[in-house]
């Protein structure tokens, strides 16, 4: 079999047999997902409608970027949060059960090397137990946004919006926990007392909120403004590596997390663009001028949890 595309993507049967090919020729963006309208489609449930996008860079080289799927995207074995160059014979697995072989110039490689990395060896390493603060904040309505505007355009915002976004979190003393698509994970872990740690979160956020809509005006021809919502909770969370040995990420996992995952998926619904948890806004003063308390029922949770929601108008009065 001679594959005349500079590079290609495979799907394999259980036998290790090439079910399906996909040459990568010809464009500069390839989206993965489990729709029509995509360029790899994958008929699997646990693919999300637009899972990742395969980009093209100006040296020929591959990257994949995760689209903020609900189930993943790993290259060999390990989650991507943020755009991750391809090398010719990498897994890349999506949604944690479709298994794609990444290949360049060449369409074989022997099957020992296509073998998927055994999750079962995964390894966790935990440090200790810290009280950290978490802020997640994402772009709104992303899917729909990223089918009215193409896959380079979009990958070009993500890019942007990434680098900048990096930036202003580590300004205000957090660190990049994880890119996930649209959305970012940082944390303050004891650089700074918890009091501080809100108070630096919450002016991350609005400074996060002010780059997405400058980005409305440097990039032309967007249908509407960028924005962004948030949530932002504080407790107990255990830090530590976690990961394959020799390939372990610095991260934060606990019900502080989860909580601030669920918070965020809130506020779209409420229409708020900002959701504080209980434990945060204890650490504010004056919270019943500027924000306004509520009870939430959240995935997980069988009692409503208490948090406070805010516009970025609000938030930056009561930040002055």
């Amino acid at each position: 079999m001679t594959n005349t595309a500079p590079a290609s993507i495979y799907l394999r049967n259980d036998l290790g047999n090439i079910v399906k090919t996909w040459p990568l020729s010809g464009k500069k963006t390839y989206r993965i997902g489990r729709t029509k309208d995509n360029d790899i489609v994958l008929t699997n449930n646990r693919a999300s409608r637009q899972h990742a996008m395969l980009q093209v860079e100006e040296n020929g080289s591959f990257n994949i970027i995760d689209l903020g799927s609900s189930n993943g995207t790993s290259v060999n074995g390990r989650r991507i949060h943020t755009p991750t160059k391809l090398r010719s014979g990498d897994l890349i697995q999506v949604g944690g059960e479709i298994t794609l072989t990444f290949l360049e110039d060449r369409p074989e490689i022997p099957k020992s090397d296509l073998l998927p990395v055994d999750l079962e060896d995964q390894t966790v390493a935990f440090i200790q137990k810290e009280q950290v603060t978490v802020l997640i904040c994402d772009i709104r309505n992303f899917t729909s946004l990223s089918e009215e505007i193409g896959d380079q355009k979009i990958s070009d915002i993500l890019k942007l919006w990434s680098t900048k976004t990096n930036q202003i979190i580590q300004h205000y003393q957090g660190t990049v926990d994880k890119f996930i698509g649209d959305a970012v994970m940082a944390t303050w872990i004891g650089k700074t007392s918890l009091q501080q740690s809100v108070h630096l979160a919450l002016t991350c956020a609005l400074k996060i909120s002010d780059l997405t809509l400058e980005l409305t005006e440097q990039i032309p021809n967007l249908p509407r403004p960028l924005r962004v919502g948030g949530a932002l909770n504080t407790g107990e969370a255990v830090v530590g590596n976690i990961g394959v040995d020799g390939n372990r990420d610095y991260t934060v996992v606990g019900d502080v997390v989860n909580i601030t995952f669920r918070l965020e998926e809130e506020t779209s619904k409420i229409g708020k663009d900002i959701l504080i948890g209980n434990d945060a806004a204890c650490q504010l003063n004056d919270t019943h001028e500027f924000f306004t308390p509520c009870k939430y029922m959240v995935k997980g949770k069988k009692d409503p949890i208490t948090a406070y929601s805010c516009d970025f108008e609000q938030l930056r009065k009561y930040l002055a």
